[in-house]
């Protein structure tokens, strides 16, 4: 029961950070701002959760799962309650940097809480899971709060969010979560520091970020691609397919993973994610049909691939490092997602949004299909193994 009280809060969450996210942008350019701005606003949320999970990863694994996630809960929910007074882009900028502590309180135990209550032997299908209720954010969050900006306004949906987040504190409040098994020794260096430069973790970290720029260019600049393109009225449907075609291949993934190893797995997924993406470059050509080939592609590709790569996180970690393990795989996902936003925004300046998607697809396709051939192809991998 616990578990899935987990998985309660965190489509409460989820459904909070990831429509914002996408209506964020559209707001800006209606108060005046550019491409550039908008990419600025998400890197630097991403940025300042970086920064910030160096400290409540290591925290989880020192104090428990409960205490960053109230922290994180709590601060998101204030901050949706201030986006109510947001008339300027001065205003959002400081929402955006407290709400990157928010993230990173939050997502450092979330994922870490769901990998200590599922059961060892159905880990994969249990992670799966966790992906599946944080995409179910995007069967309505993106177009619901696009519908409510356009019928009622912007600050309409910033009520609804913060009724949400305060539903989700009282849900957390009644989760009881599993003791930590072992402490945690005093270390020289910086936990997060010594677990990224450990090899092993290495190619499931550089997978997890081909993952995360593709999703980052999406929910970045697809509605103001799509909107500028094409003839669909709502872009934010486009998450909602992302999360249908989602629902029944992560599951899947998850359970073959646990059977087949994960690297199997992972990076046919991440490749199918890199070929969603660059379909986009013909999304004024195709109009809706192309629209949602595109989403299903990225929704499988997408969640497949990342439920699947956290997992082989943690089979590679121990429960006393996992909160640090897990928390530098959100900080690469945040780093990722910055560095394309940011990117992206600049590219907006002398190359189409349609081109930036082509070549962000096609460079995750790339490095997926290689690190395919190494780990898999290639017999004497060890990480053909997992």
């Amino acid at each position: 029961m616990n578990l899935w009280l987990m998985y309660v809060v965190t489509i409460l969450m989820m459904t909070i950070f990831n429509s914002t996210f996408t209506l964020l942008p559209l707001y800006i350019i209606d108060l005046g701002g550019t491409e550039f701005f908008a990419g600025f606003q998400a890197a630097l949320f991403y940025g300042i959760a970086i920064l910030f999970r160096f400290y409540f990863g290591p925290l989880t694994d020192r104090v428990g799962r409960k205490v960053p996630l109230l922290i994180g809960l709590s601060i998101y929910t204030i901050t949706s309650f201030l986006y109510y007074f947001s008339h300027s882009l001065t205003a959002i900028t400081i929402i955006r940097i407290l709400q990157g502590i928010g993230f990173a309180a939050f997502i450092s135990s979330a994922i870490s809480a769901v990998a200590d209550m599922a059961p060892l032997h159905k880990l994969g299908f249990y992670m799966a899971v966790y992906r599946i209720v944080s995409t179910l954010s995007f069967l309505t969050g993106p177009a619901a709060s696009m519908y409510v900006a356009v019928n009622h306004g912007y600050h309409a949906w910033f009520l609804l969010c913060t009724v949400m987040g305060l539903l989700a504190v009282l849900v957390l409040l009644g989760i009881r979560f599993p003791n930590l098994a072992e402490d945690t020794p005093a270390e020289s260096t910086h936990p997060m520091i010594k677990i990224f430069r450990t090899k092993k973790y290495q190619p499931v970290y550089m997978g997890i970020g081909i993952t995360a720029m593709c999703y980052g260019a999406l929910v970045s600049f697809l509605a103001i691609h799509i909107s500028r393109v094409t003839t669909i009225s709502n872009p934010g449907i486009y998450f909602t397919f992302f999360a249908i075609s989602s629902l029944f291949f992560t599951i899947l993934s998850g359970t073959l993973s646990d059977r087949l190893g994960r690297a199997k797995v992972a990076w046919p997924s991440v490749m199918l994610l890199g070929i969603g993406v660059a379909l986009l470059l013909w999304a004024e050509v195709g109009q809706f049909p192309l629209f949602l080939l595109s989403s299903i592609l990225c929704g499988i590709g997408f969640n497949a691939g990342l439920s699947v790569l956290s997992s082989w996180l943690v089979d590679l970690s121990s429960m006393n490092t996992r909160g640090s393990v897990l928390s530098i795989q959100e900080s690469v996902i945040d780093f990722s997602i910055a560095f394309v936003s940011l990117a992206v925004g600049i590219m907006a300046g002398f190359m189409s949004l349609a081109m930036a998607f082509f070549w962000i697809g096609l460079l995750a396709f790339l490095l997926a299909l290689w690190m395919f051939i190494t780990t898999f192809v290639t017999p004497h991998s060890h990480y053909a193994d997992f």
